[in-house]
């Protein structure tokens, strides 16, 4: 399947460097044109400058289609020290932590995307070969004039509409990764389904109905008791500050005026019993805290040794916003904030969780960015299971200074960072055969190393530095 994409994007490329229709690439900082407008028609950021998708190679500029391709890679280094009784404390990797390929376009008013992950963290959980594909996003919007000028159905797979900091685009961030927090909310980041979405002004709404099971999920038709699908609402005020709701940035080096937005985000399920599991149990491989069953007991209870796949529900409320202000010579500062609490129950016991998070940075001259990130995570309490708690009670907290050096706006750029974690699950697998320590931040799923005999979880404070670069097309 990965060969046949991979192929279908070089034959693109060539016929769009042989084809005489074919467009100079863009610059940084231009308007790629008919492709690169709000649905409202006016340009990216309202500035000229679009934030999201800087340039990429243009293929195909013809009256019928325009189409444009992209691409990103990051190489990052991550140092730690972690209080490990078997391994040493001291630990160094590095990573390709992103190699992304992907086209947008036009063709006759219908916008589209692609984007495919070849490799870094395109891992599945469950090494499960029935959804182990590359496919991150495949999508068009479908203009829908009778509902309004800037109203479009959305079809394909794309990103869940939940969360702004689930929606930010990880290459432009000025940091290396995304908060602890993202790690509980949103059912992962990409699913399938359809989605209606709208802009009236500085409004902007849109109502997605998911699978629930995920991304990449193949064609399997099995024995269901079906529940209610994924239903996820976004909507709130956006001044210009994001080129649509599935595209979000945190750093805009073409700020040019005052910007702020302010979203509510809900999503609610009913499982689905399918198979020999369930659509939540499914959902890889990228699944979140709240449903996966190293932090929820119940999703997956196996009274008297079998698997009961109760039909839980599942629901997440939360809210976020943004504002940002440009200063004299090109500097500029912003400020993000988000909220989130849901729950999931069934006949066995319900959970909740709760997040937050608040950054702020200062660009200088549109060259240097620093930022400052606090997030939390509570875990919160189980209801009708003694004893499991892959956490305890206290908070877990997360503060995170970084630097951004962009050498060539975002398409090259270096990144520093030194996140600090406090209370922080620490997964000791010390019982007999035993490896070592897992950290909560790096490895969220791996919680079953600190159970069972001869193994614990303790909470610690662990420092980290993190070294990013990054080059985008």
């Amino acid at each position: 399947m990965k060969s046949r994409a991979v192929g279908l994007i070089l034959a693109a490329l060539f016929f769009g460097w042989t084809s005489k229709a074919r467009a100079d690439v863009p610059p940084v900082g231009k308007v790629v044109p008919d492709t690169s407008t709000f649905f409202n028609g006016q340009p990216f950021d309202g500035n000229g400058v679009q934030p999201w998708y800087d340039g990429g190679a243009a293929l195909i500029d013809t009256d019928k289609l325009d189409l444009n391709m992209f691409g990103r890679l990051q190489l990052n280094g991550v140092g730690e020290i972690v209080p490990d009784p078997i391994r040493a404390h001291q630990r160094v990797y590095s990573f390709l932590q992103e190699s992304r390929l992907g086209m947008r376009g036009d063709f006759d008013g219908y916008k589209f995307e692609t984007q495919l992950a070849l490799g870094g963290q395109d891992i599945v959980e469950s090494q499960n070969p029935n959804n182990a594909f590359t496919l991150l996003d495949m999508s068009v919007d479908i203009p829908l004039p009778t509902f309004g000028n800037d109203a479009s159905l959305k079809v394909g797979q794309f990103r869940v509409p939940y969360s702004r900091e689930n929606l930010t685009d990880t290459g432009y961030m000025p940091f290396s990764e995304r908060s602890i927090a993202s790690d509980a909310f949103g059912n992962g980041t990409r699913d399938y389904g359809l989605a209606i979405q709208d802009y009236r002004g500085k409004f902007a709404g849109t109502l997605a109905v998911m699978s629930g099971a995920g991304e990449d999920v193949p064609e399997r038709y099995l024995p269901e008791n079906f529940g209610i699908p994924e239903v996820v609402f976004r909507a709130g005020y956006n001044d210009g500050v994001d080129e649509d709701i599935y595209h979000v940035v945190e750093t805009d080096l073409g700020l040019k005026q005052t910007e702020k937005a302010a979203y509510f985000n809900a999503l609610f399920s009913k499982d689905t019993q399918i198979g020999h599991s369930t659509a939540l149990n499914l959902n890889m491989p990228y699944p979140t805290m709240m449903i996966s069953p190293t932090w929820n007991p119940y999703i997956n209870e196996e009274p008297n040794g079998a698997q009961s796949m109760q039909m839980g529900d599942i629901f997440e409320l939360g809210g976020d916003a943004v504002i940002r202000k440009p200063l004299a010579n090109g500097n500029a500062v912003s400020g993000e904030a988000e909220i989130n609490w849901g729950g999931y129950q069934n006949l066995f016991g319900e959970i909740h969780m709760a997040t937050a998070r608040v950054q702020g940075s200062y660009l200088i001259h549109q060259k240097y960015e620093f930022a400052m990130r606090y997030a939390a995570i509570d875990t919160g309490s189980t209801v009708g299971d003694s004893g499991f708690k892959a956490s305890g009670d206290a908070v877990i907290n997360e503060f995170t200074p970084s630097f951004t050096w962009y050498i060539k706006g975002q398409n090259v750029k270096f990144v520093t960072e030194t996140p600090v974690y406090l209370n922080m699950p620490v997964f000791n697998n010390t019982a007999a055969g035993g490896i070592g320590s897992y950290v909560m931040a790096d490895m969220p799923f791996e919680a079953s190393a600190g159970t069972g005999t001869g193994n614990t979880t303790t909470r610690d404070v662990i420092p980290e530095i993190h070294m990013m670069v990054q080059f985008l097309f």
